[in-house]
């Protein structure tokens, strides 16, 4: 069993630190305040829920919802989403009451092929219907016998909604709920942080907020180190290091890189072992970088490659910066920098620009 897990959370032994962070959560939401927990995207927030979710499901107090409702486009798709989450918790106590009260609101009920459970499709005639819809939710779960937590990842997709005042309205609801408590959890950090600092919005100032930083070398390497010696491999403490320096310690990149690692099936792990998955995530992002190539500008693609050979760049628009990679005008460089931003291919943090893919920036730096 590869013990480095990307997508899914297993168990605290395979999870590494955030002890502080996962601290900070549960005090929070246990007693009864609401929070906001955002980073970089591919930080691991996700995976510090499903933690804090292990560990707080060892309290009967407690009943834990978790929906992803980045593929939401509407109030509608936001309601099933949180039906279905609420279908996916097997305690029998809480199913049969859930599953009574979504039926009432006429579901079409389907069976997943893939993971045989089963999913509710709320239909609502219009975005009125799916405000009522959604109010029965919440009186459910304003009147259930134990507390309820729920945890909404890329909580910010519901500013794109086109129902009109929607963000408002769900903050209107939130604040009488008593037995509820909730994550706002997301990677936009511009739009997320703008909906919770920004006076004039609607969630502003209304809970408390977690930024996720990175994990530090030390405690990375010491979690690697101690999985692949318990799990049968031998690797120095200085591969470790050069491969978490690859990664940047980006939890992702660090998780998919050690992932392949492991699964090169060597028993004595080199550093011409680390090559190797170099070079396969190399063979992999030479798509990625022609698709791009084929969908960004010239201009745009040149920025991008250049931020990225550079690794970090304080200030894109400096003559000598644009001069050393023949980026022409620097307005076209702030024009580019702008778009490129926006679409999240770039980010700026601590005074400077980065690629957001880790791999995508060691593909072009190569």
């Amino acid at each position: 069993m590869n013990p480095f897990y990307i997508s899914a959370y297993k168990s605290p032994e395979f999870f590494c630190d955030r002890e502080k962070e996962t601290s900070i959560l549960t005090e929070t939401v246990t007693n009864g305040r609401n929070i906001m927990l955002y980073s970089l995207r591919r930080m691991g927030k996700t995976g510090l829920i499903k933690h804090l979710y292990f560990n707080l499901s060892q309290n009967t107090d407690y009943q834990l919802i978790y929906l992803d409702i980045y593929r939401t486009k509407n109030v509608q798709d936001f309601v099933n989403e949180l039906a279905n989450a609420m279908l996916s918790i097997q305690k029998k106590q809480w199913y049969q009451k859930a599953f009574d009260l979504i039926k009432s609101l006429r579901p079409v009920i389907t069976i997943n092929p893939v993971t045989g459970s089963m999913e509710a499709e709320i239909k609502a005639v219009n975005s009125e219907q799916s405000l009522s819809n959604l109010d029965v939710i919440f009186n459910f779960f304003e009147k259930f016998s134990t507390k309820v937590i729920i945890a909404i990842d890329e909580f910010q997709q519901i500013t794109e909604y086109p129902e009109s005042g929607f963000e408002a309205l769900l903050r209107s609801k939130i604040q009488f709920l008593n037995n509820v408590n909730f994550i706002y959890s997301g990677s936009n950090r511009r739009i997320i942080s703008s909906m919770f600092n920004d006076y004039n919005r609607p969630f502003y100032q209304s809970c408390n907020t977690l930024y996720l930083e990175k994990i530090s070398f030390d405690v990375y390497t010491t979690f690697i180190s101690k999985l692949m010696l318990e799990n049968g491999r031998k690797i120095d403490t200085s591969t470790v290091e050069n491969g978490l320096k690859w990664t940047e310690s980006y939890s992702w990149y660090t998780q998919n890189f050690f992932n392949r690692l492991w699964g090169k099936g060597v028993k004595t792990i080199t550093e011409s072992t680390l090559f190797d998955v170099e070079m396969d995530i190399f063979a992999e992002k030479e798509r990625d970088f022609v698709e791009l190539r084929n969908l960004l500008p010239v201009n745009q693609m040149n920025l991008l490659t250049a931020i990225a050979k550079e690794n970090q760049v304080q200030k894109p628009n400096a003559i000598d910066f644009i001069k050393k990679h023949r980026l022409g005008s620097a307005s076209s460089v702030n024009s580019a920098l702008k778009v490129l931003e926006n679409k999240e291919i770039i980010y700026f943090e601590n005074g400077v620009y980065k690629v957001y893919d880790v791999f995508l920036t060691r593909f072009l730096q190569s």
